[in-house]
């Protein structure tokens, strides 16, 4: 239980930081194979109906406008601030989707109450995990300047193409039921690009006075550098980060 728990735990950290390139695309593949939805028990006339209704909505979707949206000043509270930084609501049901999503297609669709090792339920421990990952980001990001890094308009433009892909591909009522956004996608795919390149960069300066320059011994001297890197930051939670239970909508 103990090695389940703590892979569990580190896939979820390198889901949150974007440290590792793809790792968001291959959970997103992975869970998505569990989508298939429906039933072939309708009489024909009722299936035509059925997906001419379907047709009309697609083709009116929009998905930063949904049908029945999220106030935009909830969608913007700053739930999670890092010093001057903010987590948005926009970005925080991002990963609630896919975390509910990773959680289900390890442990089943309905794993929440499942017991952890340190006594706390699956859903406790995913929250914990998904604070510090979004905590991690900001940290990371607001070190950018001193590393000399940023987004280039290129690939500022690539996130919000995969984020509009994104969208579309999930369809009007995934983003209905989980009040996820093309912005929110944008959002967060610009925090994790930009969280590469920094840690990116912050192994090549360690790298440069180091005597072991293994890629083991460069993360761990990022992790004891980023522990340092927390004494500087105050986190302040909203009240709406407590009410939120992973795994509580879908």
């Amino acid at each position: 239980m103990a090695k389940k728990k703590n892979k569990t735990g580190l896939m979820v950290i390198l889901l949150i930081g974007g440290i590792i390139i793809g790792v968001i695309a291959a959970i997103s593949v992975m869970t998505m194979l569990n989508k298939k939805t429906g039933t072939e028990t309708k009489e024909t006339s009722q299936i035509i109906e059925t997906q001419a209704q379907t047709e009309t909505k697609e083709e009116s979707f929009d998905p930063s406008t949904p049908d029945d949206p999220v106030p935009t000043e909830e969608m913007d509270i700053a739930v999670i601030k890092v010093n001057d930084q903010t987590v948005t609501m926009r970005e925080v049901n991002v990963y609630l989707y896919q975390l509910r999503d990773f959680y289900t297609s390890q442990y089943g669709e309905s794993p929440w109450n499942r017991d952890m090792e340190d006594g706390t339920k699956l859903h406790e421990y995913a929250k914990v995990q998904l604070h510090e990952g979004l905590v991690r980001t900001e940290i990371i990001n607001s070190k950018a300047g001193d590393y000399g890094v940023s987004l280039t308009d290129e690939e500022k433009q690539q996130c919000a193409d995969e984020a509009k892909t994104y969208i579309n591909d999930l369809g009007a009522a995934i983003c209905q039921d989980f009040a996820l956004t093309e912005e929110g996608v944008r959002i967060m795919k610009e925090k994790q690009a930009l969280s590469t390149k920094v840690y990116n960069a912050a192994l090549d300066k360690l790298a440069e006075t180091a005597e072991d320059t293994s890629d083991e011994a460069l993360a761990r001297a990022f992790e004891e550098m980023y522990e340092g890197w927390k004494g500087e930051y105050t986190v302040t939670d909203d009240p709406i980060w407590n009410n939120i239970v992973i795994g509580s909508v879908g």
